[in-house]
């Protein structure tokens, strides 16, 4: 086993006992709590990780409503570079009696829980012990552990999460859906009832920039996200290992940049770290957090999303129906897009938005001639005529509607 492995290893156990070593006196505290209820409309937003797109939900809720926002997530993996300033309060759970005993604050009709994921654990608990009838629960999801491997999952908390995913999706009040993957879900899992909304993540306007026209000849691409080094296994992690990427860029002398997501474990970067001492092309950016990442971006040529069936083992419905808020990132910073044929949601968003080029794996061994076919300034143009219409400005009252739809 690598050293790196056994780092990660380290850290996982350290989190189990931190849970277990709270985990009875958080009981002990939770059963002495009373409930009570806010006098004033929240959106309580409840989740594992941090996810970018809950930030900035939460802000256009906060312009466009009178709710109160506040954000509920696991301590020893909350992520601040994703949140933002938006919510009126962040409170962080050490296991689920803590996160059962806060929520007992927040009852009633005045509150809503939006809870999101994965991982599933916080929405489990939440939907699974949620006796009031006056209180609505909803889902909240971007990807679905169900359309990586179907119901064989290689592994064992994977498994776990299936089961978890399942009961979510049928006992939440309601499902706000990002991308289509309910559709692999309806495949393993039956018929959902459940009502829901399709809320494509959309682009934020605060975050908009305009792109300066092209004039010269060199090809700067940039990579926002998740990136894993060799060593992790490649079923799940393949298709997020871009070494492949890194060094046909390289010999084609296109520089190539690649900001990692804050949640990115410095074990994940080996590879990179080596690669930006050794290759004149590549560069290896700090993660930086969504408040500063559209300034930062916007001076490259191209964003890219390089995603294929033939680097990992995932379920093609995978690539087929998700979405990533990469795409809409490189939107906001007026930039165009290189997209992976097999993504085919991506590829009909980057359509929409009238900014992309679907490229196939072979494609990137020739990457500027594959571009000539995109009149680089008219793109720009279109970029900046058509954000607008799928803008949270523009859509966010189809998220309050379906609020106040659930809470009649």
């Amino acid at each position: 086993m690598t050293i790196a492995k056994l780092s990660i290893l380290f850290k996982k156990l350290y989190e189990r006992i931190y849970n277990w070593t709270t985990y009875y006196p958080d009981f002990i505290l939770f059963l002495l709590t009373s409930s009570k209820e806010p006098n004033e409309k929240h959106v309580v937003f409840v989740g594992m990780y941090m996810h970018a797109r809950i930030a900035r939900t939460s802000r256009w809720i906060k312009k466009k409503d009178n709710r109160k926002t506040i954000l509920i997530a696991k301590k020893t993996v909350f992520t601040p570079a994703l949140s933002n300033d938006s919510f009126d309060k962040t409170i962080l759970f050490r296991n689920k009696w803590h996160l059962l005993k806060i929520l007992k604050s927040y009852g009633g009709k005045n509150a809503i829980i939006h809870s999101f994921g994965p991982p599933h654990e916080a929405a489990f608990e939440i939907i699974k012990n949620s006796k009031n009838k006056k209180q609505t629960v909803l889902f909240d999801f971007q990807d679905l552990m169900i359309s990586n491997f179907g119901m064989n999952p290689p592994f064992a908390y994977m498994k776990k999460d299936l089961d978890r995913e399942k009961f979510i999706l049928n006992h939440a009040d309601g499902i706000v859906a990002h991308s289509l993957e309910l559709q692999s879900a309806k495949k393993y899992f039956g018929e959902i009832k459940t009502p829901k909304l399709f809320f494509p993540l959309y682009v934020d306007n605060i975050a908009f920039k305009e792109k300066a026209n092209k004039v010269d000849d060199e090809l700067h691409l940039v990579y926002v996200g998740g990136v894993h080094s060799k060593f992790q296994n490649k079923d799940y992690f393949g298709g997020l290992r871009l070494y492949w990427l890194v060094e046909k860029l390289n010999e084609q002398r296109i520089h190539f940049h690649i900001y990692p997501a804050p949640t990115n474990r410095k074990e994940d970067l080996l590879d990179y770290i080596k690669f930006d001492k050794e290759l004149a092309f590549f560069q290896l950016h700090k993660p930086v957090s969504q408040a500063n990442l559209i300034e930062e971006i916007n001076k490259y040529d191209f964003g890219v999303i390089p995603f294929f069936h033939n680097t990992n083992n995932k379920l093609n419905a995978k690539r087929t129906y998700c979405t990533t808020l990469k795409l809409f990132n490189y939107i906001e910073a007026g930039i165009p897009m290189i997209i992976g044929e097999d993504t085919a949601f991506e590829n009909f968003l980057g359509r929409r938005f009238q900014s992309s080029v679907s490229f196939s794996y072979e494609m990137f061994d020739d990457v500027r001639n594959n571009l000539k076919s995109m009149n680089y300034n008219e793109t720009l143009k279109h970029i900046r005529q058509t954000r607008e219409t799928y803008s949270l400005e523009t859509n966010i009252q189809k998220l309050l509607d379906f609020y106040n739809r659930l809470e009649q």
